[in-house]
Formats: structure tokens, C-alpha cells, sequence
């Protein structure tokens, strides 16, 4: 994840955590604004286009990679 990636992500969670706060102040009775809404689902389109099935493969590929060093370094050790 570049440098400007975890910058967007970060912003995105804080946007979330916000959105939270405002919408579990309310009397619980109430609906949500059309506004609410709509930040609600760029919330969602923010995160998903950051979620992508490439994304997930490639970090589902450096995951196996890492992996297999960390099990690679520990056969070493142990022999």
C-alpha cells in the first residue's frame, strides 16, 4: 500500500467513524437525511474501489510469498 493509499484509506475510516458518531447521536427514531445517504455510499464506493479482486489477489499473493519465507527461515533455524 503506497504512501498516499494508506493517506485515502485513513480518511476514509475517519469519514466512517464521523458519519457514526452523528448518525448514533441522534434520538434512534429518526431517518437519515438524504445527505447521510449519499455520504453513506461514497463511503461504500470509496472503500470498494480500493477493494478490488486484483487488489485482492495481489495481496493474497504476497501473503503466500511471506509465508513461505517466514517458513523457509524457520526450517533453516531449526536444522
Amino acid at each position: 500500500m503506497t504512501y498516499e493509499e494508506r493517506v485515502l484509506y485513513h480518511e476514509g475510516r475517519e469519514k466512517l467513524a464521523a458519519l457514526r458518531a452523528e448518525l448514533e447521536s441522534g434520538d434512534g427514531g429518526g431517518q437519515i437525511t438524504r445527505a447521510q445517504a449519499v455520504e453513506i455510499l461514497g463511503l461504500l464506493e470509496f472503500f470498494a474501489d480500493r477493494v478490488s479482486p486484483e487488489r485482492w489477489d495481489r495481496a493474497l499473493e504476497a501473503i503466500a510469498e511471506e509465508a513461505a519465507r517466514r517458513a523457509d527461515i524457520l526450517a533453516a533455524r531449526r536444522n
